[in-house]
């Protein structure tokens, strides 16, 4: 997403709160994110208006803003031609996608599932310059289970821009989609790595739409370290994102593929658990690391 000083991203909110396009409507603005709250119940992000201002001239902004914003409407509330026509037209653009549980999202996307106490899983729609996220009448349309088998299929073509790596722990960086990787952990974990074990378990943070960092469990040493350093890097990379997702540490179970969170960064550098690093360790997780040191 296309960086912005303060100046200009207040301007770009102003713009987006004035923005004709959003006449006849209530909305409310956020710092990168807005809800449409009437005469229909919106929420998307601000990732593609910021997007396509990058580089142009101030005075092209009212335009460009404007332009976006209708494009993103026409898909949301369905005037989008695309979703009108064959499902099997959108299959080959369809991702899942992370959100966080809270305020409406329930509201918002009644057919989400639960990936994690704080995550849902949507569906979303790819355009080449926003991303759609399906409410439950488009959901409903064209068949929930065909769009989660083909948004669940185009994940595997999500590669990382970035990988970086210490001590067993990897921090990868990519697209939108990257962070709802988690989804396909275990190829996520062989294509990094180039190991597919994944029999006791991954610790896996995702801070933020772009970025996933995960720690294979191997042994009980390493994971008491991991769960510190990803900890702490999460919560980082958390508060510094316009876009941000959780700032936990969780353990991704292979019997359940569920998220299960184990650690937070409560303040500090002291590198210390139970100094500056909360854990909340579940019975699977603690059964996990009981074997790994048997």
């Amino acid at each position: 997403m296309y960086s912005l000083t303060t100046n200009q991203h207040e301007r770009l909110r102003n713009l987006v709160r004035r923005s004709p396009v959003f006449i006849g409507m209530r909305v409310v603005v956020h710092d990168d994110w807005m809800e449409v709250v009437s005469p229909e119940e919106l929420e998307f992000g601000l990732g593609p208006v910021f997007d396509a201002v990058a580089g142009a001239p101030t005075d092209q902004w009212p335009k460009l803003v404007d332009d976006c914003l209708g494009q993103i409407l026409d898909a949301l509330t369905g005037k989008n031609a695309d979703l009108d026509g064959p499902t099997e037209q959108l299959l080959d653009r369809m991702y899942v996608k992370l959100r966080p549980l809270d305020g409406d999202a329930r509201k918002m996307w009644p057919y989400a599932l639960e990936v994690a106490p704080d995550l849902l899983m949507v569906l979303a729609l790819d355009y080449p310059n926003y991303i759609a996220l399906l409410n439950g009448d488009r959901v409903r349309q064209h068949g929930f289970d065909r769009l989660l088998e083909a948004g669940m299929n185009n994940m595997y073509g999500q590669v990382p821009n970035e990988c970086a790596t210490h001590a067993g722990i990897f921090i990868i960086e990519g697209s939108d989609y990257l962070a709802s990787t988690v989804m396909v952990l275990p190829w996520v974990v062989e294509a990094v790595t180039g190991d597919p074990d994944v029999s006791h378990g991954v610790l896996v943070a995702v801070p933020n739409d772009n970025m996933l960092i995960f720690h294979a469990l191997k042994d009980g040493a390493a994971a008491g370290y991991a769960v510190g350093e990803i900890a702490r890097v999460a919560t980082e990379c958390y508060e510094d994102s316009q876009r941000p997702l959780s700032r936990h540490v969780y353990w991704w179970s292979p019997d359940t593929g569920y998220l299960e969170p184990v650690a937070h960064h409560v303040g500090g550098d002291s590198g210390v658990i139970g100094q500056d690093i909360a854990t909340h360790y579940s019975p699977g997780y603690a059964g996990a690391l009981d074997r790994l040191d048997g």
